[in-house]
């Protein structure tokens, strides 16, 4: 009795609940099963109790030590240590734990070997941890691992890897960390990034510049060399002001358009943090970008954080809140809508999917490429299969080209985009078809360019192509699909819509805004070409040729299409080329 009185106050508990630990009831199911994952003595686990399959208690007593392994191949969803008692980690605490998606270790000071490896956490990030303990390193096959925060990392004791095969990494921050192998191994160099993210940002400690014999770590160097890592060295450690304006000027079903006015910074801004309701949700560059990814119809309070080239961040803005719409809009729309960052044109993307499958072309189409946003990342996917992979064919572009909201302007000299998509997977010789609607009349570099299309780099010519050449010296025009060609002269306007179509495999068929211009007839021969379609040029036996500058706004790899589905499908266009304020014919 005398124990009850001296830990409660006026009818309150001394104690109060700081350990939360998801999804690991269904076996530890008592305190004392606890006490042994932790390495501690029952008595410190005070208020034990289960809510569904989740665990949360009081732990009493002071710092603790996580035990080797301890919760190594288990289901636990998060570990939340809110008064940061666990201090240190022997090593494969959380190995191949695969649901965990959330810790909060902020009394960490070393991390073991291993601990991190293969779960699926988003992000890493341990304030206090110093040491980096173990051969094969703390973060290993994180496949949807983004950032990795390690702000007063200062020794590591890997020998081995890391941070390699996290496929997602976007960002890791070592500041204080000269050398990221110690000993003999700082002269390795391929594996604590291997198999990592390219493009990824590293926040590296200037000692990091000339610690391995005077010259760069040599893990980051590798880094930069087979990863295309983006490194900064950082030499400040001041936090910009904070937005003090943040407002909403557009909301949509799944998403809004902020604004603010950018604070000031002495290492100038490279990003903000956006937050709904006090969860992240993903980063933008600039004040009137578009934060996507919500739920429709439903009440958030938003605000972002600053963060400057050396990953300093500010604290959060002023607080905002905002609904999202509930606009009826078609379900594979909304998709291309929330990756693409279209939002603002979702009437129009709408107007487009319904009308294709009112009319039963829907199915009809492979890929739909409709160019539409100010940039190469709005431009690359693809309307029936809106993801980010090679796989759902996007657009993989290359060169100079530039990106509008009217299209995707060649160069003539080295612009185009790879499709993804191979000739021989999706066309046969009986049935094949590809439309692309030009926006200019430019008079091409070349006889030889070609705005779309593959094909052999021998004879026979098995071509799937459109060859647009327009102008009084330069005025052929091919349309091929197989061996079977329709090659036209005297035609000096190219802007509008093109469409070649093939239903069996003697016919050919050219459309252009609308109209049947051309059939060609001829004996079929050879094979269908095993290669990717570019837009922009012709993929000849496996490289570019015959560069366009031309203006190309839409684009379809789709089955041949029947005189009334061609015309059909050429009204859906015009009607959304209009509607975007782009039809130049």
């Amino acid at each position: 009795m005398g124990s009850l009185i001296q830990n409660t106050v006026f009818g309150k508990s001394r104690y109060k609940i700081n350990t939360y630990i998801g999804a690991v009831a269904d076996v530890v199911k008592t305190p004392e099963l606890l006490s042994t994952k932790l390495g501690i003595s029952v008595n410190r686990i005070k208020f034990f109790r289960i809510i569904g399959n989740n665990i949360e208690c009081s732990i009493i007593g002071g710092i603790y030590n996580f035990p080797h392994s301890s919760w190594l191949l288990s289901a636990i969803s998060y570990y939340i240590d809110n008064d940061g008692l666990a201090t240190n980690d022997t090593g494969r605490t959380f190995r191949s734990a695969t649901s965990l998606q959330k810790i909060k270790l902020n009394g960490l000071n070393t991390i073991g070997d291993e601990s991190l490896t293969n779960t699926s956490l988003i992000e890493i990030s341990l304030p206090n941890v110093t040491t980096l303990k173990g051969g094969f390193g703390s973060f290993r096959i994180n496949p949807y691992l983004k950032r990795v925060i390690l702000p007063e990392a200062t020794f590591s004791e890997w020998s081995y890897s890391g941070i390699d095969s996290c496929t997602s990494l976007e960002i890791v921050y070592i500041p204080k960390l000269a050398v990221l192998r110690s000993g003999g191994s700082a002269a390795l160099n391929n594996f604590v990034f291997s198999g990592s993210k390219y493009g990824f940002k590293i926040y590296a400690s200037p000692l990091a510049q000339t610690s391995y014999l005077g010259g760069v770590d040599k893990d980051i160097a590798w880094a930069i060399a087979n990863r295309g890592a983006i490194v900064r060295y950082v030499t400040d450690f001041t936090k910009p002001e904070n937005v003090t304006n943040l407002s909403v000027t557009s909301s949509y079903n799944t998403g809004f358009k902020l604004n603010f006015t950018p604070p000031n910074s002495v290492n100038g801004i490279d990003f903000y943090e956006v937050y709904a309701n006090g969860i992240y949700q993903h980063d933008i560059k600039d004040p009137n970008d578009i934060v996507a990814g919500l739920e429709k119809n439903t009440n958030y309070d938003i605000s972002i954080i600053a963060v400057d080239n050396f990953y300093n961040k500010s604290n959060f803005s002023n607080t905002t809140n905002v609904s999202t719409s509930n606009l009826d809009l078609d379900l594979d729309a909304q998709k291309f809508l929330d990756i693409s960052l279209n939002h603002d044109l979702g009437n129009i993307v709408n107007n487009l999917v319904t009308s294709l499958k009112n009319s039963g072309l829907w199915n009809k189409m492979y890929a739909i490429y409709p160019l539409i946003g100010n940039t190469s990342f709005q431009h690359k996917f693809n309307l029936k299969n809106p993801q980010d992979t090679n796989a759902a064919f996007r657009l993989v572009f290359n060169g100079s080209g530039t990106h509008s909201s009217n299209g995707y302007q060649t160069n003539g000299a080295n612009a185009y985009a790879n499709t993804n998509i191979i000739v021989n997977s999706i066309h046969t010789f009986s049935n094949a078809g590809l439309t692309m609607v030009c926006g200019t009349n430019n008079t091409p570099v070349t006889t030889n360019s070609s705005d779309l299309g593959a094909q052999k780099k021998s004879t026979p010519w098995e071509a799937y192509q459109i060859h647009l050449n327009h102008g009084a010296s330069k005025n052929n025009n091919v349309f091929v699909l197989g061996t079977i060609g329709i090659s036209k002269t005297a035609i000096n306007d190219a802007r509008g819509i093109h469409t070649v179509s093939k239903t069996t495999d003697t016919e050919v068929k050219y459309f252009k805004n609308k109209n049947l211009d051309t059939v060609a007839s001829g004996t079929q021969a050879g094979v269908i070409p095993p290669l990717n379609y570019y837009i922009g040029c012709l993929n000849n036996g496996g490289g570019p040729f015959g560069y366009s500058n031309q203006r190309i706004q839409f684009t379809a790899f789709h089955e041949g299409l029947t005189e009334s589905e061609a015309q059909t499908f050429h009204s859906i266009i015009d009607a959304f080329e209009n509607n975007l304020n782009r039809k130049t014919w």
